[in-house]
């Protein structure tokens, strides 16, 4: 069985019973075998969504997004602290501060200046 789902933000999912899913698994995985990425969302509790099949693919890059979301909230964090305690003269040059929080200053060709390493903080 499968209906629809309404999202928050007013989109849509094809929501499938849990038994249809597992029936359709080796299926599935032939799709994303061949480079499918459709995600499949299944549940079975009043019509909501409980879980979601995505290919490995995907998931890594899901892990890889994750790492670079916490890496940015370190960031902030180190930021935040650092306006609120430090005087003037502790202030540390952008590039030190950067090396201590390990963030990639490389700038790659048509960046734009605004994108580079090079400010001063």
């Amino acid at each position: 069985m499968e209906s629809l789902y309404n999202l928050p933000n007013g989109d849509s999912l094809h929501l499938v019973d849990t038994a249809t899913v597992s029936e359709l698994l080796p299926q599935v995985l032939e799709l994303f075998r061949a480079g499918g990425t459709e995600p499949v969302f299944f549940g079975d509790q009043a019509r909501r969504p409980e879980g979601v099949l995505i290919s490995f693919g995907q998931w890594s890059e899901y892990e890889a997004r994750k790492a670079e979301a916490e890496a940015d909230r370190r960031v902030e964090d180190i930021t935040r602290e650092r306006l609120a305690t430090a005087r003037p003269e502790d202030w540390v040059p952008f590039e030190d501060a950067a090396r201590e929080g390990d963030w990639d200053l490389d700038v790659e060709d048509g960046e734009s200046a605004g994108d580079s390493g090079n400010r001063r903080a």
